[in-house]
């Protein structure tokens, strides 16, 4: 039995047309050269804190008018959305909501109050 390609992943053999990584048994390639910068050298964020500060602020302004409106607008969405919530759900909204659908007369009970629990 003869064993399977990955099992001999090593070099390949003189009987190969194509070389190794790199060398691909075509000519030598003249006039490319190669420049390479040392990992000490790179810096990848260099400037961008002091770009951000400079100018982050302003761009932040200047899309303020583009962002603010449509924000205020969906905070004042969920904020009545919520008070309605808690109202519905309360023993007033549910009293309310009775006599709105004719479940009881108005008067008929006497009106829910509700007292703050002592602390």
């Amino acid at each position: 039995m003869r064993p399977s390609a990955p099992a001999q992943s090593g070099m390949p053999g003189p009987k190969t047309y194509i070389g190794w990584w790199g060398d691909m048994g075509s000519l030598p390639q003249k006039g490319i050269k190669t420049y390479g910068v040392s990992p000490y050298r790179q810096r990848a964020m260099a400037g961008a804190l002091n770009g951000y500060i400079f100018n982050g602020f302003s761009r932040l302004m200047n899309h303020l008018p583009y962002v603010a409106p449509p924000a205020l607008f969906f905070y004042g969405v969920y904020y009545w959305s919520k008070s309605k919530y808690e109202y519905f759900n309360s023993k007033q909204g549910h009293y309310d909501n009775l006599i709105k659908e004719g479940v009881i007369k108005p008067g008929q009970y006497e009106r829910p109050t509700v007292e703050p629990l002592a602390h």
